[in-house]
């Protein structure tokens, strides 16, 4: 027989969206006062939303989108940095050699 995977709290139970992505419920209200501070409109893939027309679900998940977006940004840059370094020690080596 499966084991009931379900939360026995109902505070720890995630809302769930049609994709399967769910927000923490114990995380909501601080998501919520968050998105607050969204600016008027966003544009994700290339499609520009006001933020007003979002639910508050929606909201938070722009808000996840935006925080993962940038540290995606910044994980590139850092990627940059470091084949910039690789390429800089390789002439290094080969000018020694």
């Amino acid at each position: 027989m499966p084991k009931d995977s379900s939360p026995k709290d109902p505070k720890k139970k995630a809302q769930n969206s049609a994709f399967g992505i769910a927000v923490n419920s114990d995380s909501s209200h601080l998501l919520a006062q968050a998105a607050s501070s969204l600016p008027e409109t966003v544009t994700i893939s290339g499609t520009e939303y006001k933020t007003e027309e979002l639910s508050n679900q929606t909201k938070q998940l722009v808000l996840i989108y935006l925080a993962d977006q940038k540290i995606l940004g910044q994980q590139k840059e850092l990627l940059a940095l470091a084949e910039l370094g690789l390429k800089t020690l390789v002439k290094e080596i080969e000018s020694s050699i």
